[in-house]
């Protein structure tokens, strides 16, 4: 699978010692990718090859655009993908909240004192300690080990069993086309943890918690948006995961020590 992610390039690698040598080294591949919303195209993304069913849906799922049940179909031609909702004439938001804990399924009617604009996970889940520690397994992929070039997002259940790990050029991308695989599979995200390669600003924090997953880890260090995005959303922020330790820097009460 790796070699669909890469391709050869050439290269001069130059030593300190001045010795010059012709190689071939494995890149990252990168491609656009047209998304079309209703016929009409929504926007074009810079994307890995693959998985790009669920880059559309996990794109606009994560920037609020669609809930899960009202996407109605999803085709792939090349690098065109074409989303139908079963509303063709439905007025497109950008800015709904994130309770959609089901993929495939509405989520839970929002508490009247919220607004449309406001973001919050509606999830009891509880992760073990441990379970969060096993996700280290996960962190990293073989063409990461290739290229250097790529990110990983991995969604893990409550009993620490891998449910999608999904590569990509984009840590971004990377997110949403573990939310589109989880909603293609029927994967209740609310019973789900992420995992993320990347680093966590309030952009992605955000894109995480409009899918209704309640916890997000990173090997990396989150931005201090991030973590007051966390906060505001109910979402546990997790920060420099390691085999020995990790940062928790927000609703910790998601793990259970």
């Amino acid at each position: 699978m790796p070699e669909k992610y890469t391709t050869s390039y050439p290269a001069k690698r130059i030593h300190s010692d001045g010795r010059a040598e012709d190689v071939k080294v494995l890149l990252a591949k990168e491609c656009p990718v047209k998304l079309f919303l209703n016929g009409k195209l929504f926007t074009t993304l810079f994307a890995s090859p693959l998985e790009l069913k669920e880059l559309a849906i996990g794109h606009l799922i994560t920037e609020g655009v669609l809930s899960f049940s009202e996407i109605e179909n999803v085709e792939v031609e090349g690098g065109t993908v074409h989303v139908r909702t079963q509303n063709e004439n439905q007025e497109i938001h950008t800015e709904d909240a994130g309770k959609i804990g089901k993929a495939g399924k509405a989520g839970k009617a929002e508490k009247a004192e919220k607004t449309s604009r406001e973001i919050f996970v509606d999830s009891e889940s509880v992760f073990d300690l441990q379970v969060v520690f096993a996700g280290m397994e996960y962190l990293e992929s073989d063409t990461y080990k290739l290229t250097r070039g790529t990110h990983l997002a991995a969604l893990i259940d409550r009993s620490g069993k891998l449910a999608v790990q999904i590569v990509d050029v984009g840590r971004h991308n990377a997110v949403d086309k573990a939310v589109g695989a989880a909603f293609l599979k029927g994967i209740d995200l609310s019973q789900h943890y992420m995992l993320s390669t990347g680093r966590q600003p309030a952009y992605m924090v955000t894109k995480v918690a409009r899918a209704g997953i309640p916890l997000i880890a990173t090997k990396s260090m989150p931005f201090d948006s991030g973590v007051e995005a966390a906060k505001k959303a109910n979402v546990c922020l997790i920060g420099q995961l390691r085999k020995e330790s990790m940062l928790i820097f927000a609703s910790e009460w998601r793990v259970k020590l």
